[in-house]
């Protein structure tokens, strides 16, 4: 069984962006979708990863801060019955 985290990751990584920046001699990859996930590496599986770990942190905060994100599962709060 895959995590929905996993899975979520997974799908937003084949959305990023890849590119070689010639002024730094590393990788730059983006994803469109959610502002501010950027990630930079000497080779493209080194980008892949940190853009990985980025995009969970990413989600843990949106989560936390009740932001919403774009194509993720909604999970309704539970209110406590006192």
């Amino acid at each position: 069984m895959e995590l929905y985290l996993i899975k979520y990751i997974n799908k937003m990584l084949k959305k990023a962006s890849y590119e070689y920046d010639l002024g730094t001699n590393s990788w730059c990859a983006i994803v469109d979708e959610l502002p501010g996930v950027y990630a930079q590496a000497d080779t493209i599986e080194d980008v892949r990863s940190e853009l990985a770990e980025i995009i969970e942190e990413y989600v843990f905060v949106s989560l936390q801060e009740g932001h919403p994100l774009p194509e993720f599962k909604n999970f309704r709060k539970v209110e406590k019955v006192a």
